[in-house]
């Protein structure tokens, strides 16, 4: 959230810290997961690890909203468009 924030404020710089596009690989590959394999259940019912996984992938997409509209059209854009609409059902 904190590289989002600076790119928001500061703007995108050279340093791939700081680079939209570095972020969001990074974000992917964080989350180590394809949202498609996120449960579409009822979270309430599932093991307390499970829950905890699903928190971690909620707090790895908080910025996603944001970051979203300073990457250009492609895959990585897409994964990230399918992993915001995930996170509305996540604990």
């Amino acid at each position: 959230m904190l590289r989002t924030w600076v790119i928001e404020h500061f703007g995108p710089g050279a340093d791939p810290t700081w680079d939209p596009e570095t972020l969001a690989t990074d974000t992917l590959l964080a989350l180590g997961a394809d949202p498609a394999e996120v449960p579409a259940v009822d979270w309430r019912g599932l093991p307390v690890e499970e829950i905890g996984r699903l928190r971690r992938y909620k707090n790895l997409t908080a910025h996603l909203d944001r970051l979203i509209s300073y990457l250009a059209p492609g895959t990585t854009k897409d994964k990230l468009a399918a992993w915001i609409q995930v996170r509305g059902r996540l604990p």
